[in-house]
């Protein structure tokens, strides 16, 4: 049997102010680091069979603080990026509506169906960050298995590992440093943990 602990980044600067991150590699912030660093706590009595990210600063940064107490050196996959978004990326929701190529009004409501700049749609998404996710698991038939990437990303991979249909993108969020655990059993996935932040509670 596999576990799969689905990681989403720590907080970054373009986060606090609301821009749309997409592809560009932006770094964690002070606050990013300190929430790695407290979700590096809290795995740090777990058994871990690898480590995989996200080849952005942003994952591959917060995977590193979780290996570095497991002796275990951080795999890249590319395939883990965030949702590319073309020339949305670096703007605030505001910026992105007076833009006249794509209706992001539209797309808000109903993301999965409709196209965007970047990778165009989320089937391309689910295409690619699954190539990442088989990947992994070709490498692993059991064991506990972090994978660190991207809240719109792993949104997908959740969905896709639950068979659940991407209209449910809408349905639920992940915030950062927030953890996710899938079991992968012979002839089912179950969702054991969801968006869970317990980690943070006490910051400041």
């Amino acid at each position: 049997m596999t576990k799969l602990f689905l990681i989403r980044h720590g907080l970054t600067e373009w986060n606090k102010l609301n821009k749309f991150q997409g592809s560009s590699d932006i770094s964690l912030c002070k606050e990013g680091v300190e929430q790695a660093k407290k979700l590096a706590s809290r795995l740090s009595s777990y058994n871990f069979e690898a480590i995989y990210a996200s080849d952005l600063s942003r994952a591959y940064d917060t995977a590193t603080y979780i290996a570095q107490a497991h002796n275990l050196v951080v795999k890249k996959i590319p395939e883990l990026r965030e949702i590319h978004f073309g020339e949305w990326e670096g703007l605030t929701k505001d910026e992105i509506i007076k833009l006249k190529n794509y209706d992001f009004n539209r797309w808000k409501v109903s993301p999965h169906s409709e196209k965007f700049p970047g990778e165009g749609s989320f089937l391309n998404v689910q295409r690619r960050v699954m190539k990442g996710i088989h990947t992994i698991l070709s490498r692993h038939t059991e064991g506990n298995i972090v994978i660190v990437s991207h809240g719109g990303s792993l949104k997908i991979i959740i969905l896709s590992l639950l068979e659940l249909d991407l209209s449910f993108y809408r349905k639920f969020w992940l915030g950062n440093t927030s953890l996710s655990i899938i079991e992968l059993q012979q002839h089912r996935s179950i969702l054991n943990l969801l968006n869970d932040m317990s980690h943070l509670e006490n910051s400041v």
